[in-house]
């Protein structure tokens, strides 16, 4: 096309048709886009975690927590367990399997486990520790949802109680 051609173009008046096809087609694109960052919030189910008394030896408890994703959702990465304990000098440090996660000890006895990678729907993620049964103890785990996430008929708390040989959890 020639520059003439060109700028008998950009002279000629634009046709309203055009106008007004083109408005149509932006008004979803732009609802589109205003709806998408409400979409990244999701339904998680039925997690809960649990207590578990593990095993017994040499006086010392391997107890701990699982984190159990409901069957049909992931728990996702970000998502932040806090253990806080009682009755005891120092909770030290839990083991974890079943994700990727960061351990931050906020005092001997209060750390925070955050998810680095999420735990796949159906999945356990395990927190296990050797708890001394010299006294009486308790450990609270919460669990705290990324902002946006949800699960409802969800258990984010769950306590392990022990006392001298005897250990219960919930």
């Amino acid at each position: 096309m020639s520059d003439i051609e060109q700028q008998g173009l950009a002279n000629k008046p634009r046709n309203r048709r055009a106008v007004v096809k083109g408005a149509a087609w932006s008004v979803p694109v732009i609802a589109a886009a205003i709806a998408a960052p409400a979409a990244s919030a999701s339904e998680l189910g039925a997690l809960s975690i649990n207590g578990t008394c593990g095993t017994l030896g040499l006086g010392v408890l391997s107890a701990g927590f699982n984190l159990v994703a409901s069957p049909t959702a992931p728990i996702p990465a970000g998502t932040v367990i806090t253990l806080v304990g009682t009755g005891l000098a120092n909770i030290s440090a839990f083991a974890f399997s079943g994700a990727v996660a960061t351990v931050d000890v906020l005092s001997g006895t209060t750390q925070t486990v955050t998810l680095d990678s999420a735990v796949p729907a159906g999945g356990i993620f395990s927190l296990t520790n050797s708890l001394s049964l010299a006294a009486l103890w308790t450990v609270t785990a919460t669990v705290t949802l990324p902002a946006g996430d949800t699960a409802t008929g969800a258990k984010t708390t769950a306590q392990l109680n022990g006392t001298l040989v005897l250990c219960s959890a919930s």
